[in-house]
Formats: C-alpha cells, structure tokens, sequence
C-alpha cells in the first residue's frame, strides 16, 4: 500500500515539474505579462539579481555648486545609475577654495567623501597625506598605461598613482585680435617667440581704452598664491631652468632662473602687466579688451564669453596659440587638470574608482567637453574628432599633447614651494627686489622645503 502512494506523488510530482516547464516559467520577452513573480523581480531589481547591494558613493566637488558645470555633473551621475542601478552619487557641493581644507577637516573625523576633485596646483598635499589611497590596481593596469605621461606623473607620489587625471588643460596662449589690429599688429599672426611677444606687448601698452584707461600687453599673474607659482613653471621651463639638477638636488640659484625672474620685472617695470594680478584679473581684463595677451587654460573661452557680456559673439575678437619659443627650443608649457582622489575613508573603493573610470571615458569626456571644452589625459582619445573639433580645440590638443611638460615631482613641500615662487615673483615686481638676490633667497627656501 506504502509502494503504491509512493508511486503516485512521484507521479504527481513529475506531472508537475512537465507542467512548470512548459507552462508560465517559459523564457521572459520584454513586456511579457505573464512572467513570473520571481522573474519579474529579478530584471527589474539588478542589484538583488547580481548579489550587489545598493550603495552610495559620496563624491566632494565644487562642480557641481558652480552653473557653469552643475547640469553637467548632475546628468554624467544619472548616466552612471542607469548602467550601475545599485549605485548613487551623492554630491557633496564645497567651493573650489575650501574643498582641500573640508575634505582635511572630514578625514580627521574618518568621515571623508569617496571621492574628491583636487586641483593640480595643491595635489601633491593630499598625494603625500595619509587620507587618499593608491588607484592603480583599481583602476587596471591598461587604464593607468593609457594616460598622457606627463599628466600621470603629475598624479603620482613615490612611483604610485594616488589620483586621476580628468578635464586635463595645458597652458595656451590667448591673444585679443582687436587690440593687435589696433596696435598696427597682423591679428592672423600670434608670436612665436618670446621676443616678438614682448615687442607686440610694447606696441599693445601704448593704447588706451576709449575711456582713457590703461592697456595692458601681456599678462603674467603674480599674486601670492600657489596656483600663480604653478603657472611661473611654466617660464621656468622656458628659460631653460628647472628645480632639481640632473643629481635630484635643488638648484634654482642658476642664470636661468636669474633671466626668468628679470623678465617678470621688465614686464613689471615698463607696465606691460598688471601687478600683483590673479589669474581671474587677468581674463576679466582679457575679457573687457584692457589686455593683449596672457595665457591660460582651455576654459578661458566660456569665461570671455560670459565677462564679456557678448555670449558667443565675443569669439571672433580673440584667437589662440602655441605657447611661444622660448630659450629651450621650443614651445613648453605645463598642465593643469581636475583630478579625482579616492578617499581611505571610503568602503567602496572599487565602486568610486569605477565612476572615476566613467566620467573620463570616450562617452562623458566627449559630452564634457561639449559643455565646457575639456579635454582627456587618455592617449587614446588624443586624436578622437569629437575632442578636436574646432581650431581652439585643436591648438589645446596640439599643445597638450606635444609641448605640455610634467610639473616637478610631487614632494610633501611643494604646495609651499609654488607659494615661494609666487613670492619671489612678488618680490621682483611689487619689491623691485634684484632678481640675483632673489634666486639666492629661493634657493635656500627651496632647499629647506624639498630636500
């Protein structure tokens, strides 16, 4: 009798599974209603279907506070979630000036974001602190390969890569049309070497505004602030000078360095510039036709358009060019970017290295630099059309990848030695400080700090 229930349920039980096979469990089509439960669970919940558990990637920036580019962050996270639905961005908005200290301030209490948008000119203070971790293993050795050498090495500290490259910018020359033509200068033609830059700075410094005030003809900013003593590398590079010498050892008590700083003060001295500028002095004054050159990043164009008051228009008063010649041979500037560090705090390392892949991949650095002209540190997108696709566009490619030379190695003193480049800027312009003297005076500065 047992045998014989036994038999049965078998029966019922094979009956069943026939029925669940070829029954509602079939394979799921989009827009199939008769899914079942599970089923439908599963592809509209993929977080539970990969084992992933929803988590949140706190991401400090100052983008996404500022008009210009808050739209812009706010649709790459949106894009991120609809590849990733398991993970959010929450943006924690600190203002350009303060996010460094914030961000120091929240790693003391262990409570820092995932990630963080660092500058180039105070990068080396949180490359050489103990609150952001190394990203090459997170990031993959073919992604770390891929990056611009001189932009990777600006982000590395001690032969690591402690941050990300991103919205990359080399340092271009602007020149204002209108002022040349004015001047009695071609306004086709830039200058191609520091001499003929000084020459037509003379002739520009001549002319006033219709108003009567001053014009300037070149600019070079001096305030005292590291981002300005970050910029004077780039004259450094010029001059054929440097930091270290070929042993590793500080070595700017050199004539080349003497020669670099006498031209700060010749620009200062016959009122070619004006002094103790910041760099946002000198577009505003680019920007109102009271300067003939300076130079700057790929986003001084939206800034003219919109100091200027004519939106688009403004465009065909200025032009662009390679950084002149100057005693090294040729054309040398060095980069500035927005970079990304992940945070020791953080649990989701990976994750945030992921959307720190994302936001500079073909697709987003492309919509990026639709919105704001960046560029990519990625040697693969070099050559990419959609990032060359304007005569601006391509003198800031040209530059950045042929003439864009690496900032001197990240040391845990090097935000305070731009600091004491700029001071010494000041000291030879504002001071009337003899630029020997001053040399002397950095060297020994330097050497204490970088040694």
């Amino acid at each position: 009798m047992k045998k014989k229930y036994l038999r049965l349920i078998l029966v019922i039980v094979l009956c069943l599974g026939l029925w669940t096979a070829c029954g509602p469990n079939r394979k799921a089509e989009p827009g199939n209603e008769e899914q079942p439960q599970e089923t439908a669970k599963e592809e509209t919940n993929p977080a539970e279907k990969n084992g992933d558990q929803p988590i949140t990637i706190q991401f400090a920036t100052w983008g996404v506070s500022e008009g210009a580019t808050n739209e812009t962050f706010e649709k790459m996270a949106e894009a991120f979630k609809k590849i990733h639905p398991n993970v959010s961005i929450s943006f924690v908005g600190i203002p350009f000036g303060n996010i460094k200290q914030q961000t120091f301030v929240m790693a003391a209490s262990g409570d820092a974001p995932d990630l963080i948008q660092t500058h180039t000119a105070w990068f080396s203070t949180y490359a050489a602190s103990d609150i952001i971790v190394p990203v090459d293993d997170l990031l993959g050795k073919d992604y770390v390969n891929d990056l611009i050498d001189s932009y990777k090495a600006d982000y590395s500290y001690k032969g690591k890569l402690m941050g990300i490259p991103w919205a990359p910018s080399p340092v271009i020359l602007y020149y204002n049309k209108a002022l040349f033509e004015k001047a009695g200068l071609d306004p086709e033609k830039s200058p191609k070497t520091y001499d003929e830059m000084l020459t037509m700075a003379r002739k520009i410094a001549q002319l006033k505004t219709d108003s009567g005030d001053k014009i300037f003809g070149l600019g070079e900013p001096t305030d005292k602030l590291p981002i300005n003593g970050l910029h004077s590398i780039r004259n450094v590079y010029a001059f054929g000078a440097s930091i270290y010498d070929k042993e590793g050892k500080v070595n700017v008590n050199t004539p080349e360095m003497v020669e670099m700083l006498e031209y700060y003060q010749t620009l200062s001295e016959e009122g070619l510039t004006p002094e103790a500028a910041k760099l946002k002095d000198l577009r505003n004054l680019f920007s109102i036709g009271r300067l003939g050159m300076y130079m700057d990043g790929y986003y001084g164009r939206n800034v003219f358009r919109n100091l200027s008051g004519k939106g688009k228009a403004f465009d065909s008063v200025w032009s662009a060019a390679l950084v002149p010649v100057n005693r090294a041979g040729q054309s040398v500037s060095v980069g500035v970017a927005h970079g990304l560090v992940i945070s020791k705090d953080s649990q989701n390392k990976q994750a945030a290295a992921d959307f720190a892949k994302f936001l500079t991949d073909r697709e987003m650095i492309t919509y990026y630099h639709s919105t704001n002209d960046v560029l990519s540190a990625r040697k693969s997108l070099s050559d990419d059309p959609a990032l060359n696709d304007s005569e601006f566009a391509k003198i800031c490619v040209e530059q950045l990848n042929q003439y864009t030379r690496a900032l001197p190695e990240n040391h845990p003193g090097m935000e305070q030695a731009f600091l004491e480049f700029a001071t010494a800027l000041q000291q030879v312009t504002v001071g009337k400080e003899d630029p020997e003297k001053v040399a002397k005076d950095l060297q020994t500065k330097l050497g204490g700090l970088l040694q």
